[in-house]
Order: C-alpha cells, then sequence, then structure tokens
C-alpha cells in the first residue's frame, strides 16, 4: 500500500510540473516575451556627455589699430607717408597703423561637445572709422587721403572651454575670419600750385608752372570714392573670462584679434571736381587755359563726377604694369599727343594703377551674453514631469 501511495504521488508531481511548465511557456509566448530563435533586445537610454548642448550670443565692444604696417595712397599724387614743409619747418615720417579698429557688433552661435570643447560661428558688423592714409603739406602742394570702412565678417572657430565646476570660466578660440562685405569710403583732397599733378599722370618732368608774380596755374582736386575688394581669409583668435548668472545666462568679457589684409581691386569717384585757374603777373588769365588742352585732351575744370572721364575717376589695380596697361605714369603712353611715336591713352578707360594692400588688422575688448539653449529645454522637460 505504501509503495502504491509513493508511486502515486510522483506521478501527480510530474504532471503538476509538466502542467505548469506548459502554461508559463505557452503564457509567454502569448504575450510576446520570448519568441522561438529570437532574443527581445533591450532598450538602452544614451546619456548625452556633460556639457553637450547649443547656444547662442551677442557681444560689443570697441577695437584698436593692431599690428600696424606703413599706411599709403595708391596714388602717386598723395605718397606713401607724412610730409609737412613750411619755411624753416620740415617735419617727414611714415604714418604707422591699420584701417581697422572701431565700434563692432557680435552674433554668433555654436555646438560645445562636452565640457571642454566645441565650435561656432561669429558674424560680426564693425565700422572702421575714417583715418588718415597719407598726407604732403608744402607751401605750393597741398594732398590728404582719408578711408573709412563699414564692414561684415564671417568667423568659424574651434572653441575651448573649462571652468571650476561653479561660476566662472575661461574660453578660448581660435579659427578664421572671412570679410563677406566692405564699404570702404575713401575722401581725397588736391590743392596742386607746382605742377605735381600734370607730372604724375604725364609721366613729365616737373613743370615749373608757378613763377610768383609771374606765372601761376592752380588745379584743385576734390572728390569721394568707393573701392571694391578681392576676397582674402584672416585670423580670429581670442580669450575671455566668463561667469555664470544663472543656469540659463552667462556673462563673458574677451580680448579678440581679427588679422588679415586685403587687395583693392577697383575704385570708383562717385564725387568729383576739378577746378584749374591761370594768373600771368598777377592778373586772372584763365581764358588761355583753352590753349594748354589740345581737342580731346584731358579738361582742366570738372564739375561734376558725370563731367570726368574715366581715366580720372576709375582705377584698376593691376599685379603688374606692362605696356598693355592704361597709364601714363611710367612715360610709356602719352597723357598728350606730343609725340606720334608713343602710343596714347584711353581717357574713356580706367586707369591702371600699380596693386597694393590694405591692413585692417584689429584688437577688440568685448562685453557679451551667452544663453545655453539646453538649459532651456530641461526646464521645460521639468515643468512637464
Amino acid at each position: 500500500m505504501k509503495k502504491q501511495l509513493i508511486v502515486a504521488f510522483f506521478l501527480m508531481s510530474s504532471i503538476g510540473m509538466f502542467a505548469g511548465e506548459t502554461f508559463l511557456t505557452k503564457e509567454m509566448l502569448q504575450s510576446n516575451m520570448l519568441k522561438p530563435g529570437k532574443v527581445k533586445k533591450q532598450k538602452t537610454t544614451k546619456t548625452k556627455p556633460e556639457g553637450n548642448g547649443w547656444f547662442i550670443y551677442v557681444s560689443g565692444g570697441y577695437g584698436i589699430p593692431f599690428l600696424s604696417t606703413n599706411k599709403k595712397s595708391p596714388l602717386k599724387e598723395i605718397g606713401d607717408k607724412y610730409w609737412y614743409q613750411h619755411g624753416a619747418t620740415l617735419d617727414v615720417h611714415p604714418l604707422y597703423g591699420t584701417n581697422g579698429g572701431g565700434f563692432a557688433f557680435n552674433l554668433g552661435w555654436g555646438k560645445m561637445f562636452n565640457k571642454y570643447i566645441g565650435i561656432d560661428v561669429m558674424h560680426t558688423f564693425a565700422w572702421h572709422p575714417e583715418r588718415l592714409d597719407a598726407k604732403i603739406d608744402l607751401d605750393t602742394y597741398y594732398a590728404s587721403q582719408k578711408t573709412g570702412t563699414f564692414a561684415m565678417y564671417v568667423s568659424p572657430h574651434a572653441v575651448f572651454h573649462w571652468d571650476n565646476n561653479k561660476r566662472f570660466g575661461v574660453t578660448g578660440r581660435v579659427g578664421v575670419v572671412l570679410p563677406i562685405f566692405g564699404n570702404v569710403i575713401t575722401r581725397a583732397y588736391i590743392d596742386d600750385k607746382q605742377g605735381r599733378v600734370l607730372e604724375t599722370l604725364s609721366g613729365f618732368p616737373i613743370i615749373p608752372v608757378n613763377i610768383k608774380d609771374l606765372l601761376e596755374l592752380e588745379i584743385e582736386i576734390e572728390g569721394k570714392s568707393k573701392t571694391a575688394l578681392h576676397p582674402t581669409i584672416g585670423v580670429s583668435t581670442s580669450l575671455g573670462f566668463d561667469v555664470k548668472l544663472n543656469k540659463l545666462l552667462t556673462m563673458f568679457a574677451e580680448v579678440r584679434l581679427q588679422a588679415y589684409t586685403i587687395k583693392p581691386k577697383e575704385t570708383k569717384f562717385y564725387e568729383f571736381r576739378q577746378t584749374t585757374t591761370l594768373k600771368i603777373l598777377g592778373v586772372p588769365a584763365n581764358f588761355l587755359l583753352d590753349l594748354l588742352v589740345p581737342p580731346g585732351g584731358l579738361p582742366l575744370n570738372i564739375a561734376n563726377v558725370d563731367e570726368a572721364p574715366a581715366y580720372l575717376t576709375q582705377y584698376v589695380y593691376r599685379d603688374q604694369i606692362t605696356e598693355e596697361s592704361n597709364t601714363a605714369r611710367y612715360g610709356y603712353k602719352e597723357l598728350l599727343d606730343l609725340d606720334p611715336n608713343k602710343p596714347q591713352v584711353d581717357l574713356d578707360k580706367p586707369r591702371d594703377e600699380v596693386a597694393t594692400k590694405m591692413n585692417a588688422t584689429s584688437l577688440y575688448f568685448n562685453l557679451g551674453l551667452r544663453i545655453n539653449f539646453d538649459q532651456v529645454k530641461l526646464r521645460k522637460k521639468n515643468k512637464a514631469d
């Protein structure tokens, strides 16, 4: 009897275990927890590195000319220095500086990949104030040129950041600067009582046109021009110190160097006036001026830019002056048709000038605010939760 009870007990246990195993397997299959031949992958949540996120910033400040070079005018009539000479007083020296500096406004955006490394793109709107390029001030000759520029730049940077895990941090940036727009305005003025303009334009030696109380020829030129520029690439780098105002806003102050040189492409005058007067024995004799200019020659009196020939109001800058160049400065071509063996310049075409470079390097001191967009998203998420 005992043996029969033991056998019956083990039999019932085996049936229960088999039934339980069959039930669990069926339930697992119905709930798609386990499929034959497949193992369901569990979803993993990716965590972003600390500090990863997008940001924007605005800043503004003032810059000074930096890495100065010798300033000059592309025109021989104005020269490449400051020259003052009256009576017994003489002062001649180079003018060092750049066409940079002035006020600037910056708008930037970027992304930090972690707490330490990121990238950004900065857009700069700058006003480089008018500065003296060159000047000649003599008893019988005066010439000056001043240039100011409004420009826009794009500067992509690599960004490097460090903080003390509290409020204060240091940010360094290094990249390139790309000038994308430049409105270069130049004012020039010449009052010539010695024939220098005739000499430089024609390639002739200086003509003695100023013999006091006997023969006095005076040429006055005044104009404003715009200059188109060739594309260029420069360097942009900065070092800044920042403090967190809260989790959203950071205030920073920085020193930024923007360095580049650029080649002018073409200059066009939009204002131009030329006045010529003649005196003989102290008596005005302007009626004789027409006798000095052959038909089709360069006019001596011009009321506005529309009356001026292109040769006087448009300059194209060339890397090399050759026999094909439209200029009489070097004696190969003539301004006045005096020698039948020499070709004459075309007054209806722009004048060719030797190419030069402008230095617009600036050292800026900026103050600004940076907004961390990930903190905005985090606040929205916390409110939703």
